[in-house]
């Protein structure tokens, strides 16, 4: 069974070769029987008709020609007849006219030209005799300079009133006595919880050590209200880590008060205030007196150097 499968598959094979050859065999007798195309170009129309003496008849087309009549021809063109005819209308072109002056348009040598003002790649293109450039100009400098001066004049009133201000603070200051017979008022009514010390070292609870101690530390309520012992001008007012809201008064001849641990603070920088008046509240005691607790710093200075505000309190 299989032998015979085998010869059917070859006699196929045969078959299918034999017929692919005799196509391939009458297609290539049928192109052989074709004649070629002729790609020939007879070049015999261009030669003309020539004269006896050998010289080339004049052709139909007056363009491919430039001979005069009194010219030699060789027999030969030494000239391509279309650059011929682009030449000659191109020689026409450029004998065009060229428009006059003051038609719109510049001579190309002459004529009167636009002056024009650069400034870097910038061009600014004005005719002869515009002045508007320069107005221009002219009024942008009158603004500037305008401008200058009411900045100036701002300038100048504003120092005018710092210096007023600080004219107003040394009069303040100048008018204050504090000396060592003048009598400081109590800030507020409390105990004494830390002493003045510059001579020797007193014990701190919270940061359980022996320090010099350059104020007083008066206990107190939170919120209760401060009061001015002596009248001064306030010099600062800022925080600090150790006093938290800290206030600094100017007494006069070289004294000075430091109130700190406040809140609530009801003055300002220069303000001039007199004994008695409140300049703040009690505020909660920073970390370095939380074992003494709620309190007032009290310091005094003279020149710059702690005194004893104990000799002063009445």
């Amino acid at each position: 069974m299989r032998r015979r499968e085998k010869w059917i598959m070859t006699a196929s094979g045969i078959l299918v070769l034999t017929a692919m050859t005799v196509t391939g065999v009458y297609i290539y007798n049928s192109n052989q029987g074709k004649e070629p195309e002729n790609n020939v170009v007879d070049f015999s129309a261009l030669e003309g008709e020539t004269t006896q003496d050998g010289q080339v008849a004049q052709a139909e087309n007056s363009s491919a020609q430039n001979l005069t009549s009194g010219q030699e021809n060789t027999g030969e063109l030494d000239y391509d007849p279309y650059y011929a005819e682009a030449d000659r209308k191109l020689n026409e072109g450029s004998s065009a006219t060229l428009p006059k002056t003051g038609e719109g348009t510049l001579e190309p040598d002459g004529g009167k030209q636009e002056e024009s003002l650069s400034v870097g790649y910038a061009e600014i293109d004005r005719s002869p005799g515009d002045e508007t450039g320069e107005a221009d100009t002219e009024a942008v400098q009158d603004s500037e300079e305008s401008d200058a001066a009411e900045d100036g004049s701002e300038s100048d009133a504003e120092d005018g009133q710092a210096l007023e201000a600080v004219a107003d603070v040394a009069a303040e200051e100048s008018s204050l006595h504090f000396s060592e017979d003048s009598v400081l008022e109590w800030p507020l009514a409390g105990s004494v919880l830390l002493n003045y010390s510059m001579d020797k070292t007193i014990y701190f609870p919270t940061l359980e050590q022996y320090k010099y101690n350059p104020s007083i530390v008066i206990a107190a309520t939170q919120g209760t209200n401060v009061a001015c012992a002596a009248d001064g001008v306030v010099k600062s007012i800022y925080e600090d880590p150790q006093t938290g809201t800290t206030l600094v008064m100017n007494l006069g001849n070289g004294y000075e008060l430091t109130y700190g641990q406040l809140e609530d603070i009801l003055v300002e920088e220069g303000d001039l205030v007199e004994t008695g008046v409140f300049l703040g509240t009690v505020a909660a005691p920073t970390k370095y007196y939380t074992a003494e607790g709620t309190n007032v710093y009290f310091k005094m200075t003279k020149d710059g150097e702690p005194v004893n505000p104990l000799d002063y309190l009445g």
